[in-house]
């Protein structure tokens, strides 16, 4: 096999576990996202990355069916959960006291914004899943801050709570968002 850029970029990702993405012909909805574990002129074997960090599989692939290799921003984030994997995979909530009442959005929200806690809220009229942090709040609204999934400010939103029908808080996907947010705002 001749030096050439492909087998430069391959060799650095095997060598160094750097996470790239290969796109498959005519399937822009599927990519393999992972590093290179070896590689010859026709096949190569990526171990997969999942999108929490986390080994996911061997993929054994040729490589006439890859359109292109990319390493881009997306694999960036990527790269940055499997180095720090440790990082979301506990959670840190194993128990919440449920408020009382009537009031309980806004009893529960006190709790969390004091916490600073990520948190997931769904909303009922649509089955809008939104995930943020609460900037500010009040018996009737909720200012929030969405975050998208690799860990981008989506800006702000203000929601009723009446329209809120469920919380999720510590899940595994918001942890992922908040080392995002976190990793970010380092750089």
């Amino acid at each position: 096999m001749k030096k050439n850029i492909l087998t430069k970029i391959l060799t650095h990702s095997k060598n160094t576990k750097t996470i790239l993405s290969a796109r498959k012909y005519n399937e822009d909805d599927t990519h393999y996202v992972g590093y290179i574990v070896d590689f010859n002129d026709t096949v190569f074997v990526m171990q997969q990355v999942s999108t929490y960090g986390l080994h996911d599989g061997l993929l054994i692939e040729t490589l006439d069916n890859i359109e292109k290799f990319e390493m881009d921003e997306y694999e960036k984030s990527y790269q940055y959960l499997f180095d720090n994997a440790d990082k979301i995979t506990k959670q840190t909530i194993s128990n919440l006291t449920l408020p009382k009442g009537d009031n309980w959005k806004f009893d529960l929200l006190k709790t969390l914004f004091t916490e600073k806690k990520i948190i997931t809220i769904q909303l009922s009229s649509d089955n809008i899943i939104v995930t943020g942090f609460i900037l500010d709040f009040d018996e009737t609204y909720l200012q929030f801050n969405a975050i998208s999934s690799i860990g981008e400010d989506q800006g702000e939103v203000i929601y009723k709570l009446a329209d809120i029908s469920a919380f999720t808080i510590d899940e595994l996907e918001s942890r992922k968002r908040k080392t995002f947010t976190d990793w970010r705002q380092k750089a």
